[in-house]
């Protein structure tokens, strides 16, 4: 229990630092900040990390072509979407899809249908969902990026606090024994209570948020209902992981992180939530615009 709660707090002071250049570092690059830049940078190690632990989990089972290009999937399409628009995250998707099918031909006596399938959740699982997370970065206001990061681990700690004193009925007994019903409903509550304390904490900050709304509780209702929501993708997404991981006979992603596993066992929430907060904040609030 002290190895994860050290590993926690060390992930947690890491993000922080990210989020204050985010917030502070503002010497102008290619029309945005280095502190943005900064921030994509840490998304890109969290999508080459994941890149890796996700071949490691799949072993052979993915011919050595295409463990090439799942590896340059991520280091390739987050930086050129950084410097260049979301364009390019559509342009360099399709040519990997392009170089994973036309490896095939050439490689055919190593790799298999199953490979390939492997493969194409390799780039998808994590760097695919990491691309709404630097949409979020650079199209969003900077409420919305916290939002991102703060819903899933407060969701995460409610759960685990209130699963281990509650206990009672299993939520998903034979894909994760230890979540419980009372867990989840401790994870939607903290959910409500992240989104809220943001949209708080932020409303009167020039420069860091956009108000959609004229009056602040109708705001606060809204971003309590986007934690909310928020918490039930995090759910969703540490259940799919418990999925993966029951599915290949393995307790954790990876080894980086003491007490926690790897890299994908600590974003396995936000990257299921990171589509949802790019979809309302890009597309569903900015027509309510006060």
């Amino acid at each position: 229990m002290l190895k994860r709660t050290v590993t926690g707090l060390l992930i947690a002071a890491v993000w922080v630092v990210f989020f204050l250049l985010k917030a502070f570092v503002k010497v102008d690059i290619y029309g945005t900040t280095l502190g943005t830049f900064l921030f994509d940078f840490m998304l890109l190690c969290m999508a080459a990390l994941g890149a890796n632990e996700m071949l490691r989990i799949f072993e052979n089972k993915i011919a050595k072509p295409h463990r090439v290009i799942t590896v340059l999937y991520p280091i390739l399409l987050l930086p050129m979407m950084s410097l260049f628009g979301i364009e390019w995250a559509v342009i360099i998707t399709m040519t990997a899809i392009l170089a994973v099918l036309a490896v095939a031909v050439p490689c055919h006596e190593t790799v298999t249908v199953e490979g390939i399938a492997l493969t194409f959740l390799s780039m998808v699982y994590p760097s695919g969902l990491l691309v709404c997370m630097v949409a979020i970065n650079h199209l969003a206001p900077f409420t919305a990026l916290v939002l991102a990061f703060a819903v899933t681990p407060l969701a995460d700690v409610m759960a685990y606090f209130v699963g281990s004193t509650f206990k009672g009925p299993k939520l998903c007994p034979n894909v994760s024994p230890n979540k419980t019903v009372s867990g989840a409903i401790g994870g939607l509550f903290g959910g409500i209570v992240a989104a809220i304390l943001v949209c708080v904490v932020f409303y009167n900050s020039t420069g860091y948020t956009t108000h959609y709304f004229d009056k602040m509780w109708i705001e606060v209702l809204v971003y309590a209902l986007i934690g909310f929501i928020g918490a039930i993708f995090t759910i969703l997404g540490d259940l799919v992981e418990s999925l993966m991981k029951r599915k290949l006979g393995i307790k954790d992603m990876g080894r980086l992180l003491p007490g926690h596993g790897g890299v994908m066992d600590r974003i396995d929430g936000i990257l299921f939530e990171a589509p949802l907060i790019a979809f309302i904040f890009c597309a569903v609030l900015p027509p309510f615009i006060a």
